[in-house]
C-alpha cells in the first residue's frame, strides 16, 4: 500500500494552470481599465476637417519672409506666453490641442487693439504632449506654423 501512494504537493501541472490564471486576470483587468479609457484622438468634424487638409499643406509649405515671422517665447518663469507679431499683422490666433483630452484644447484669438507684442497666461498647460497651430495674415495671405510640444513642470 505504500508503494501506491504518491506525493501530492506542487508541481508543473499546477505551475501550467496557475500561470494560465493569472495571465486570464491580467487580460481581464486590461480590458476593464482600456475599455473605460476616453482618447479623443479625431475631431467632431472630421470629415470637413480632412477636406481641407490640403489647403492646409499648402499653408505650411510656403516660405515665410524673415520679416513676417511670428516669434513665441515663454516669460516669467513659463507662466505667460509671449507672442511678437510682425509689422502689417491683419488677424492671428493660437490653437493649443491636448492628443489625450479634447476639454484641455484651447484658441487664443489675437485682437489689434492689443498692439504686436501679445501675452497670453500658461495655466490651462498641464504637464504632456501637446500639439500648438498657430495661424496669422498680412495683407489678405494667410501663413501657418504646426509644432509638437511637451510640458513638464519642474
Amino acid at each position: 500500500m505504500s508503494n501506491i501512494q504518491q506525493k501530492k504537493g506542487f508541481h508543473w501541472g499546477h505551475g501550467i494552470i496557475v500561470t494560465f490564471v493569472l495571465f486570464g486576470a491580467f487580460m481581464a483587468y486590461f480590458y476593464i481599465n482600456m475599455s473605460h479609457e476616453k482618447i479623443e484622438l479625431v475631431g467632431e468634424n472630421y470629415y470637413a476637417d480632412g477636406q481641407a487638409y490640403q489647403a492646409k499643406i499648402n499653408q505650411q509649405n510656403q516660405s515665410i519672409p524673415t520679416s513676417q515671422q511670428i516669434q513665441v517665447k515663454t516669460i516669467a518663469n513659463d507662466q505667460y506666453l509671449l507672442i511678437q507679431l510682425p509689422t502689417g499683422c491683419d488677424s492671428a490666433s493660437v490653437q493649443f490641442f491636448r492628443p489625450s483630452d479634447e476639454s484641455r484644447d484651447k484658441t487664443i484669438h489675437w485682437k489689434i487693439q492689443d498692439g504686436l507684442n501679445w501675452t497670453s497666461p500658461t495655466d490651462f498647460l498641464i504637464e504632456g504632449p501637446w500639439k500648438r497651430t498657430i495661424r496669422w495674415s498680412i495683407d489678405g495671405k494667410s501663413y501657418l506654423q504646426e509644432d509638437r510640444i511637451v510640458i513638464s513642470k519642474k
